[in-house]
């Protein structure tokens, strides 16, 4: 595989910055006088040592030692101790083919990620293909990249492969760039692929060359006992750049994800990370109505807040009949209520709308 052949122009040319090239390389030399990395003395950290009780009863003890690493500047792909762990975890997961040349890189969550891998493959006029209902976040990274965003049609079983490939067959032979996709509990849809549907989709990448960014934060958080596959699982050809976070499962706070791909994509990403960034922080429905919009601000002076389906298009000035809401943060017993307010706003709306007033 030609990797060189994906990457963006200006990512092609930029390499590791000096400085943290020189803390990468030199960090485990003790012997030498380093007068260069710039690294802040760990005898001045205010810390000692911390203490972290679960709620399952367990006490997770971070001694002097590992305060100090999680104090300074760290290797731009992770912590090796944790891109050790997140590589046999992936492998035992997932059973990529030939996990043993791919890498895994610790960035800030999942939306970092995302917008690394848009810079370092994307060039202006390039091809990004994303379902017709996407996480709004995705509209962005792609817009600021300059990539030309292709909204393709789903089904219940997500991105129709016949509509696909017809937006494919449209689009200039060599800009083709990637498809994005959330395959487990798509947000907003809820929808979660088959495997019969990846290998169709995954078949349009092999054929049309182009990659497939995995984004999947609710991989974990499935009703279905029987976890599914993954388009990194079923990748023989190394098109997949598999993102995952820990924010729907440890908390959003601690800013944490992780990319998996083929070594030589891992590795122009983790230069493109340490631009951004430097490194991750080591301590760490359908209506009968035709928009939703009204619909959203009455439900929020009656103290219900949800999301309007345009807020996942292309063009979020668009007429939408969808929302997408999250019931994360209410209660079994409010779920009634909730629902009581939106029944009342929907059934007013009707009434508005079909008399003309």
């Amino acid at each position: 595989m030609n990797y060189i052949s994906y990457f963006s122009n200006a990512s092609k040319k930029q390499t590791m910055p000096f400085l943290i090239k020189t803390r990468t390389e030199l960090g485990d030399m003790k012997t030498i006088m380093n007068l260069a990395s710039g690294l802040p003395n760990p005898e001045f950290f205010p810390l000692r040592e911390a203490t972290f009780s679960l709620k399952d009863g367990k006490v997770i003890h971070v001694p002097q030692d590992l305060i100090n690493v999680a104090l300074q500047y760290g290797s731009p792909a992770g912590m090796p101790q944790l891109v050790d762990q997140l590589m046999t975890m992936t492998a035992e997961l997932l059973a990529p083919p030939h996990m043993d040349g791919r890498k895994v890189l610790v960035t800030a969550g999942a939306n970092v990620a995302s917008y690394i891998i848009a810079q370092t493959f994307i060039d202006p006029g390039d091809y990004a293909f994303i379902p017709e209902m996407a996480y709004p976040h995705i509209h962005h990274v792609f817009k600021d990249a300059e990539a030309r965003i292709v909204p393709v049609p789903s089904d219940d079983g997500g991105i129709r492969p016949d509509m696909l490939r017809e937006a494919l067959e449209k689009s200039s032979d060599g800009r083709r760039k990637l498809m994005y996709i959330v395959p487990h509990g798509d947000n907003p849809t809820g929808i979660t692929m088959s495997e019969n549907r990846m290998r169709e989709l995954y078949s349009l990448a092999c054929e049309y060359d182009f990659l497939i960014m995995e984004d999947d934060p609710y991989y974990f958080l499935q009703y279905d006992p029987q976890v599914s596959s993954s388009f990194l699982s079923l990748d023989t050809e190394g098109r997949v750049l598999r993102v995952d976070t820990f924010s729907k499962t440890i908390g959003a706070g601690v800013r944490l994800g992780y990319i998996t791909a083929d070594q030589p994509f891992v590795d122009k990403l983790t230069t493109m990370h340490s631009f951004i960034m430097t490194h991750a922080s080591p301590f760490s429905q359908v209506l009968g109505l035709k928009d939703v919009t009204e619909t959203v601000n009455v439900c929020c002076s009656k103290g219900l807040l949800f999301v309007p389906g345009c807020q996942f298009m292309v063009d979020s000035t668009q007429p939408c009949p969808y929302i997408r809401m999250s019931f994360s943060l209410i209660t079994p017993e409010s779920v009634d209520k909730v629902f009581q307010i939106l029944a009342d706003v929907i059934r007013e709306e009707l009434k508005r709308t079909t008399s003309g007033n």
